[in-house]
């Protein structure tokens, strides 16, 4: 995602000792409003 569409994202498995995968991952959000309006465009394109 962060190659395709400028996003990127972290798996949640990599706040776990164990590695555990939920098929969840985390973003960031600590940009500015209009950035963060950006990448909302660009993964609701997905």
């Amino acid at each position: 995602m962060t190659r395709e569409k400028g996003v990127a994202v972290i798996p949640i498995s990599s706040f776990y000792s164990d590695a555990t995968d939920q098929k969840i991952i985390r973003f960031c959000f600590a940009k500015s409003d209009p950035l963060l309006m950006q990448a909302a465009e660009l993964i609701n394109k997905i």
